[in-house]
């Protein structure tokens, strides 16, 4: 009898941990995914707010290139085309890279042109412009909105 109620005693105790562990385990389980779905939206948010950033970059570079402020421009096209290499390797979007770096190959013809103080140097940043434009439609899933709809070269 006293084997019984041992065994009895043992199962009971094992059903009242599985009855409050599995409720606790399910929980985590879904707070789990519920963060690494979370990390993914925020890795994304970031990528997309540094694509902004640059993209405000070269279009404070354009500002200054058509004010005629070479010097100023041929300063923050090193700060453009320097943190451009430095978003490349941290992109996943292969249209995006694709876009970043058909940029960054444009950075010897913009640099001297703006040391020469070419106004022609516009011809260069217009597309550069545009392929901004659309990298961060691209990034932000807005493929067509912003590029077409405005003139960026137009400031």
């Amino acid at each position: 009898m006293k084997r019984a109620v041992v065994i009895i005693g043992i199962v009971l105790i094992a059903a009242a941990y599985v009855f409050g562990f599995w409720p606790q385990y399910q929980k985590a389980q879904r707070a789990e995914k519920q963060l690494e779905a979370v990390t993914s939206e925020l890795a994304s948010a970031r990528a997309q707010v540094r694509l902004c950033r640059l993209q405000q970059d070269l279009l404070e570079m354009v500002r200054e290139t058509n004010q005629k402020n070479y010097g100023l421009a041929s300063t923050l096209s090193s700060k453009f085309f320097n943190s451009v290499g430095d978003e490349l390797p941290r992109q996943t979007d292969p249209k995006v890279t694709t876009a970043l770096q058909s940029i960054l190959q444009q950075r010897d013809p913009v640099t001297a042109a703006l040391a020469k103080g070419d106004p022609s140097v516009m011809g260069l940043l217009q597309p550069m412009e545009k392929t901004m434009f659309q990298a961060v439609d691209e990034s932000l899933g807005t493929t067509g909105n912003t590029a077409g709809s405005s003139d960026p070269g137009g400031m």
